[in-house]
């Protein structure tokens, strides 16, 4: 049963794409964390775009500016509440279910995303005193522990759950000259519910939920240096940076050691980190009025980001970003729910609002090529609210003919941005978290600090812009026979627009004013798509197949490296940490999604699933006054799509049978592969991708043994330890290197569990 619709419904009877696993499903699977399901999903990919903080969720093909804060293309949820993006790493403990909803959800979830959404639901509170308890160590030095206890407090009124986790293992990257380890975990969580039915048709279930990570940060690995007219060959910067004399002082002798080293090992001229914290609340009431159902989630959602970083991952100065982030949010939705005509009829309306503001200092201190450049701070504070009004009905048609039926739904979102952005000069010689960073307040009436010594004038400018948009799915389902499911679906999706800060000079020789705000991004999406089961004696098997295509319209893409762009010498009015997100041209994704299951005999399962995307730009759109920043290549077919990789496959083999009275044996393996992943947006730079790889996870569990409530499960991910980026560090070709982020080698280990 999922809730794609939001609504309780049968997976195989909803008519779009759906992926949908349970607790149970992700413990096969050894996935504790929810980024590791893109390994499990047709058409879903998980990346780091400068570090963990910043992960990219990319579903057909549309993924965020990996700077800033633009509005997401595809939107995790937490017990229906929405997540800002860099809190949006879950841990996957005592869990309901997991959803990848797949296409334009511009009607009924949330917040508008042109892509997808994926729902995460935590374990709902029963009424029976029950729980469990679960150990486990592996190798790099891993330790971990969770549990949960579910305890009625008054018999069928009101019970409470309680959930906690907590991981901790070493980093699998050695910075050699420094003695850190980074790609650590070191990560902490728990989870309380409370359900209440105070009467029989009032139902409400609160939440709250904490997630603490305390890691060394992300390892950064550089991986090429680009010839040419770059920042390093400069004049200025040779001495520093490209000396041909010492590996002290040149990129090109530091590249050189980095490759001889391979990815395992690195080194860096600052301590990294990385700190996030992040405290949710839901409360979701259900009244039942017979005919009618009301219904109100409230959500409220407080995240903080501390992240140093070495983005060029060598002992030169290229590039560290020193970011504090710290948002809260608050949101409501309002659900009338109704069911007509003799159940022919259901329907839904309601309302959404949405307020996202800082909850502190918010700065990005950014050093590049220091020295003999000086390290600047920047603060750029937004305020975003979206407001919406929606509706859907489905009315069964089955008078006319068995099986059919027909949705539609309406949705109309105001979405408005305030920010107010300012620069300033930061601590020399650069050392992370030393700068003040200014208030909001002081951004927009100004303050002075002392800063080197000296006092330094800080007056921010403002700037906001507003949106709005008509989004809209009209669909047919049709029960072709009892296991026959086919459906039609064509949909509206919107993102966003939003405001570039700081204010730009309209008078500069090169001014970004008219770049000062971007206009919403919107796509029309067509799907169509069959859900099938089957069986022929003891043979039983599954079939989900959906094609579709849509056209993007203003694509959403930043633009990097315009520090000093607009060439009037005044760094204070340069975009935030240099860079702009601008309307670039219009797209058109198409591919397919099939996913299927065939069991030859009771406790034997094969399953396999193929994902095919096809993306291209059908106008580049760039304006040309960008045309030299190298940002985006001038032939559209040169374009990539970051994050997409074409092809995404993989098959899984599950066996479980009794062994007499020693208990149960289960047996799961998957494999996944995907074909060439780019991390940047030229598709001629092959060095800044990953090409196509294939990995293979394990695990073997013997379950309640000898009558027991006691299981112990091994496993392995990785099992072959391939080696595979994750991730783009630094994918700007301005600075003159790239720099990626490695992902897990082989991991395994050992977990014991007790039920009760």
């Amino acid at each position: 049963m999922i809730t794609a619709r939001r609504r309780e419904e049968s997976l195989s009877r909803v008519p779009i794409s759906v992926s949908a696993f349970s607790q149970d499903t992700l413990a096969n699977k050894s996935i504790s964390s929810i980024d590791q399901i893109a390994q499990a999903t047709p058409g879903l990919t998980f990346g780091r775009s400068g570090g963990s903080a910043n992960p990219q969720i990319v579903i057909r093909g549309q993924s965020r500016s990996n700077i800033g804060d633009a509005a997401q293309p595809v939107l995790t949820y937490f017990a229906d509440v929405p997540l800002p993006y860099f809190s949006s790493i879950l841990p996957t403990y005592d869990l309901g279910s997991v959803q990848v909803l797949k296409g334009p959800q511009g009607t009924l979830f949330g917040r508008n995303s042109t892509s997808g959404a994926v729902p995460v639901y935590p374990a709902e509170p029963t009424y029976q005193f029950e729980g469990y308890m679960m150990a486990g160590y592996g190798n790099l030095d891993r330790r971990e522990a969770e549990g949960a206890v579910n305890i009625p407090i008054v018999a069928d009124k009101l019970a409470v759950r309680i959930a906690g986790q907590r991981i901790k293992r070493d980093g699998y990257t050695h910075v050699v000259n420094t003695g850190q380890r980074r790609d650590d975990l070191n990560d902490s969580a728990f989870r309380v519910s409370v359900l209440l039915e105070p009467v029989d048709t009032v139902k409400n279930v609160f939440v709250y939920d904490y997630v603490k990570w305390n890691r060394a940060g992300d390892a950064a690995i550089i991986n090429q240096v680009y010839p040419g007219n770059i920042p390093e060959r400069f004049a200025p910067l040779n001495g520093f940076y490209d000396c041909n004399t010492s590996i002290a002082c040149d990129i090109d002798l530091q590249f050189e050691r980095q490759q001889a080293a391979g990815v395992r090992k690195t080194w860096s001229d600052v301590i990294t980190t990385l700190k996030t914290r992040a405290i949710g609340i839901s409360n979701t009431t259900t009244i039942d009025l017979g005919s009618i159902t009301l219904k109100n989630i409230f959500g409220y959602r407080s995240a903080s980001n501390v992240n140093v970083n070495d983005t060029d991952g060598t002992s030169l100065s290229l590039i560290i970003p020193d970011q504090a982030q710290r948002y809260k949010q608050y949101t409501d939705e309002l659900q009338l729910q109704g069911s007509f005509l003799d159940d022919k009829l259901d329907t839904i309306v309601g309302a959404f609002y949405l307020k996202s503001q800082p909850n502190g200092r918010v700065g990005l201190t950014l050093s590049t090529f220091s020295p003999p450049s000086r390290p600047a701070m920047i603060i750029a504070y937004r305020t975003q609210t979206s407001k919406a009004l929606f509706g859907a009905a489905t009315y069964d048609f089955s008078d006319l003919l068995e099986g059919l039926k027909v949705d539609a739904g309406l949705r109309h979102t105001w979405d408005e941005t305030e920010a107010c952005g300012a620069g300033y000069s930061a601590t020399y010689p650069f050392v992370p978290q030393t700068t003040p960073i200014a208030t909001l307040s002081e951004c927009v009436n100004g303050a002075t600090y002392t800063i080197n010594g000296a006092p330094v004038d800080i007056q921010g400018t403002q700037t906001n812009d507003k949106s709005k948009a008509l989004t809209w799915n009209f669909g047919v389902n049709y029960q072709a026979m009892p296991n026959l499911f086919l459906y039609a679906t064509v949909r509206r999706g919107y993102r966003a627009g939003g405001v570039n800060t700081p204010l730009f000079n309209a008078s500069a020789p090169n001014s970004l004013a008219p770049y000062q705000t971007y206009a919403p991004e919107k796509v029309t999406d067509v799907e169509l798509g069959a859900k099938a089961s089957w069986r022929a004696g003891d043979v039983r098997g599954t079939v989900n197949f959906d094609v579709y295509r849509g056209v993007y319209k203003g694509s959403q893409r930043g633009i990097n490296g315009l520090n000093g762009f607009d060439g009037d010498g005044d760094s204070t009015n340069d975009p935030s940490a240099g860079t702009i997100i601008v309307n670039a041209g219009n797209a058109r994704v198409q591919g397919f999604d099939f996913e299927g299951t065939i069991s030859p005999f009771h406790g034997l399962t094969f399953g396999a699933f193929l994902s095919y995307t096809d993306a291209v730009y059908t106008s580049s759109g760039i304006p040309a006054i960008f045309n030299g920043t190298g940002a985006f290549p001038a032939d559209p077919d040169d374009t990539a799509f970051p994050y997409a990789p074409k092809w995404t496959m993989g098959g899984n083999v599950a066996y479980e049978t009794e062994i007499g009275n020693l208990g149960s044996l289960a047996l799961n393996a998957d494999v996944y592969r995907a074909s060439r992943t780019y991390f940047g947006t030229y598709k001629s730079d092959k060095g800044l991708s990953q090409p196509a790889y294939t990995l293979v996870n394990a695990r073997i569990d013997l379950k309640d043994i000898g009558g027991s409530p006691v299981s112990l499960g091994v496993y392995a991910r990785n099992l072959f330890d391939k080696v595979y980026a994750s991730g783009g560090s630094n994918t700007a070709r301005s600075a003159g290197f790239s720099s990626l982020f490695y992902a897990e080698p082989r991991t395994y280990g050992v977990q014991a569990k007790i039920t009760f």
